[in-house]
């Protein structure tokens, strides 16, 4: 069973945003998806989460046709977390982060203690009386990551997989907690959850991917493991930008370094510059 898409497209104005793709979300992974602005990864995303209806191909989730799930069945087992979670009612994050209960009749009081617990989680137990809107930005990504927490918190009967879709969770957060957040998401696939993460951070897509999808113009290059899908070419084709690509000194997963202008001259521009 996954989240899987099967020839997916979606048009705008005559352009194909995404393009024929066909990928799938396994349980018990994380799967990040690459590319340069525009190449069509949060488009992609949305489709998966429903927020989008692709115009041609289909999604299913643990192999029934997305649209055929029921809005309360379909959050027990896949939770998104957007680029922008806009909220602007004075709630207090325990409340944020308890509004991942709503699929289970929630909160209740057995509830409160999951958000708690999620709050707790995601670091940010500490703010759980503070008021949202007083938190920065930063601070408001953690605890609706505690609020998608809490929305997988139970697991399902026979241990069913679900799934966690995040889009770009580490952009407002600084460099330790962009790690402890992809550190989480990776600890929670022990939960039988597959986590889908779009990111920008080569480096970091290569740390806490299993499986990388880099994207261009709304198609997908290459669905593989880091080492195989960051080598420079590719990564030059995707971004337009040279890089050298060595073993990681501490960690068994390969290391991207833009190359310096230097070394990324033509040979002509080379010989002007003697």
């Amino acid at each position: 069973m996954s989240l899987e898409a099967r020839n997916l497209s979606l048009y705008r104005s005559g352009r194909a945003l995404i393009d024929s793709i066909s990928l799938s979300l396994n349980p018990g992974e994380v799967l990040v998806i690459l590319g340069s602005n525009g190449a069509g990864k949060s488009t992609l995303l949305r489709c998966l989460s429903s927020e989008l209806k692709p115009d041609a191909g289909e999604i299913s989730l643990n192999g029934v046709a997305l649209e055929r799930w029921s809005a309360a069945d379909c959050a027990k087992r896949r939770a998104i977390l957007p680029q922008q979670s806009p909220l602007s009612f004075p709630f207090t994050a325990l409340e944020v982060a308890a509004m991942g209960r709503i699929p289970y009749g929630g909160p209740g009081p057995g509830d409160i203690q999951i958000a708690l617990d999620a709050l707790a989680a995601a670091q940010v137990e500490h703010l759980a009386e503070r008021r949202y809107t007083t938190l920065s930005g930063g601070e408001r990504q953690r605890v609706h990551m505690a609020r998608i927490l809490a929305q997988l918190w139970t697991p399902l009967p026979g241990n069913e997989p679900r799934y966690l879709l995040l889009d770009e969770p580490t952009a407002s957060l600084d460099l330790a907690h962009q790690h402890s957040t992809l550190a989480l998401a990776r600890r929670w696939t022990d939960r039988n959850i597959g986590v889908l993460a779009v990111l920008h951070d080569l480096n970091l897509a290569a740390q806490y991917g299993d499986r990388i999808a880099l994207m261009k113009d709304g198609r997908l290059l290459a669905v593989d493991c880091p080492q195989s899908v960051l080598e420079p070419a590719g990564i030059e084709h995707a971004f337009g930008l040279p890089v050298r690509v060595i073993p990681h000194p501490e960690l068994d997963c390969p290391l991207v370094v833009p190359r310096r202008a230097a070394e990324a001259a033509t040979p002509a521009c080379a010989t002007r510059a003697l």
